[in-house]
């Protein structure tokens, strides 16, 4: 079995029958579905031709926005002051609010989950449709408040990523839900407050990188790949985080250390192929092939050229070896191949 078809068992065997992902069967905090990695997992299944996998999660995440929907309202017609109001990023496989200190308050899964939705228009009925619109209004509604962002951390400031999944699920859902939605204004704040020297930067409060501004092109297409922002950037990226195959987070990232991780290396070759850069991309491929563990698994990321080695040890203690298999490590392969 390739790596290919082992990835697609993987993530077979870790939807749950409500049609959640679990984002790490074998990781104690992890043991949740996130609407982020489910939307990015959902969309690498349907590339993988398993519509029926990439459907039962839309249809567990539409049940989860209607179970919620009160919450929906009140932060998208109330009013709007803090990362209180804001939806939690992960679920109980069953689809419920989970009751613990999980730094929850993030928007960007919302977004992801819209543009994947957007992509299955055929699935959905009168009360989905409704449920659709409430959520983009949602999110139109809380873009400008600060949160935490696609890591999970940086809760004081408005991260690039973040408004970029935001935008492409407005975007994609406009045709949807039949009207126009705000995207084109978050895209403006983007351009306007969120680059650097002709590039996109980490946040409102940082100049420097992070790895996950690749998706501004790959997979979301919101930029050309080949545009001058998106070729900046790229140079940025892989100037500051690349080394070897592998991908940084962002330069200052000291979980389990910093290591290399596999996901964002899979966008970053989905974007150079684009381009045509195919001896990069290559590199990358082989890269994740050769870092599969003993079990043929996939994990979050790689402990090399550490940003911070100290800061290893301190993880392992506290929450246990690294993440193996991750099933978006596995999503993201899974994207890039095909």
């Amino acid at each position: 079995m390739d790596l290919l078809e082992r990835s697609i068992k993987i993530i077979e065997e870790n939807q749950s029958k409500a049609g959640s992902y679990v984002a790490s069967p074998n990781f104690s905090q992890y043991g949740y579905c996130w609407f982020r990695d489910g939307s990015f997992t959902a969309h690498a299944m349907q590339k993988a031709g398993k519509k029926e996998s990439a459907e039962k999660f839309i249809r567990w995440g539409l049940n989860v926005l209607k179970r919620y929907r009160h919450s929906l309202e009140e932060a998208a017609f109330g009013p709007r002051s803090d990362l209180s109001i804001l939806l939690p990023t992960r679920y109980t496989l069953d689809g419920f609010v989970s009751e613990d200190d999980w730094t929850n308050a993030q928007s960007d899964g919302y977004g992801t989950f819209l543009w994947i939705v957007a992509e299955n228009p055929q699935l959905l009925d009168e009360s989905d449709l409704e449920i659709c619109d409430l959520c983009a209004k949602y999110l139109e509604g809380v873009w400008e408040i600060p949160c935490y962002d696609v890591w999970e951390e940086f809760p004081t400031m408005i991260h690039t990523s973040t408004l970029l999944s935001i935008v492409a699920g407005l975007k994609s859902i406009e045709g949807v839900i039949n009207r126009q939605t705000e995207w084109k204004r978050i895209l403006d704040f983007i351009l306007k407050e969120l680059t650097y020297d002709g590039r996109l930067k980490k946040s409102t409060a940082l100049d420097s990188v992070d790895s996950s501004l690749i998706w501004a092109s790959y997979p979301f297409r919101i930029f050309d790949s080949d545009s001058l922002l998106m070729k900046r950037t790229e140079k940025a990226i892989i100037d500051d985080l690349y080394c070897d195959g592998g991908l940084k987070r962002y330069n200052r990232d000291t979980y389990y250390g910093g290591g290399s991780w596999i996901l964002l290396s899979a966008y970053l070759a989905g974007h150079l192929k684009l381009n045509g850069a195919n001896t990069v991309s290559e590199e990358i491929k082989k890269w994740i092939e050769k870092n599969v563990d003993i079990s043929s698994d996939l994990p979050e990321q790689i402990p090399e050229h550490l940003i911070d080695s100290k800061m290893y040890e301190p993880w392992v203690q506290k929450w246990g070896e690294i993440a193996s298999p991750l099933l978006w490590s596995h999503a993201a392969y899974i994207d890039m191949v095909l």
